[in-house]
């Protein structure tokens, strides 16, 4: 209903059919969510476990293709997709289901084995490989969605907290340097690209 409103007029000005329109185009998209999600949801989890790791790597290539030019297709700076002849497909959103499967999988491990370093460790590498895939892209907005889900499957699981603790601290430290880098840096050595940069500074009321 927003996208019918929002579009409607130019569709109709532009003497588009009903069927060609932007929101019938999501009302399609949204059946064939739900009939994924019904699919998904009569598949054993057992076998979704089996198969998650695949799943994963498998998106990992995907992720790591999309970066190759003539592969992943340019478009307003950002190279996120992949343009096959019948859809426009963005890794990036298939990988945090895949990240969400791998990373549920390995931490459903006994107790005792959830608190050796070693296992946090690894549950720290199925998060960063992604993370640092996307937001190479750049897509930072996806590539943080990982993090606090991340964290939160850790907790739930049974990670020791000490481990989570360390987590938030390093995080906030590197959330405090990035909005340092925003407010203060000069342009030379600036980390964050300029619309990352914008709209942190929007949130203070300061200039582009």
């Amino acid at each position: 209903l927003f996208i019918y409103s929002a579009t409607f007029r130019g569709a109709v000005e532009s003497q588009k059919l009903w069927y060609a329109q932007i929101w019938f185009r999501q009302v399609i998209w949204y059946a064939l969510g739900i009939g994924a999600g019904v699919a998904m949801c009569s598949v054993s989890y057992h076998t979704l476990a089996r198969w998650s790791f695949v799943i994963y790597w498998g998106m990992i290539l995907c992720l790591v293709a999309v970066l190759i030019p003539h592969i992943g297709q340019m478009r307003e700076g950002a190279r996120r997709w992949i343009d096959l002849p019948f859809y426009q497909f963005q890794p990036s959103e298939f990988a945090k289901i895949a990240f969400v499967l791998a990373v549920a999988n390995f931490l459903s491990r006994p107790p005792e084995e959830l608190k050796r370093a070693l296992n946090f460790w690894k549950a720290i590498g199925l998060i960063a490989l992604p993370f640092v895939l996307i937001k190479k892209e750049p897509d930072l907005g996806s590539a943080l969605v990982l993090v606090p889900t991340g964290l939160v499957m850790m907790l739930v699981a049974g990670i020791p907290r000490k481990y989570i603790l360390w987590m938030l601290a390093a995080v906030g430290i590197a959330g405090i340097l990035l909005l340092a880098d925003a407010l203060f840096a000069p342009p030379k050595l600036q980390i964050l690209h300029e619309y990352q940069r914008e709209r942190l500074l929007v949130y203070f009321g300061r200039d582009f």
